[in-house]
C-alpha cells in the first residue's frame, strides 16, 4: 500500500488529498500525515482480508 502511495505522489495525489481534508482539521497536514493515512488504511484492510484460507 505505501508503494500505491509513493507512485501517487508522482501525480500530486498526495497534495490534493492533504487540500480535501485539510479544512476538517486543526493541525497543518504534510506529506508524512499522508503516508501514515495510507499506511494505516494498509493496515486495516490487511487485517480484514481474506488470506487466511
Amino acid at each position: 500500500m505505501l508503494l500505491v502511495a509513493w507512485i501517487l505522489t508522482w501525480f500530486d495525489v498526495d497534495i490534493m488529498m492533504l487540500e480535501v481534508i485539510q479544512p476538517f482539521m486543526n493541525i497543518e497536514l504534510t506529506t508524512s500525515h499522508y503516508y501514515i493515512l495510507i499506511a494505516m488504511i494498509g493496515l486495516v484492510g490487511g487485517a480484514f482480508s481474506n488470506s487466511s484460507k
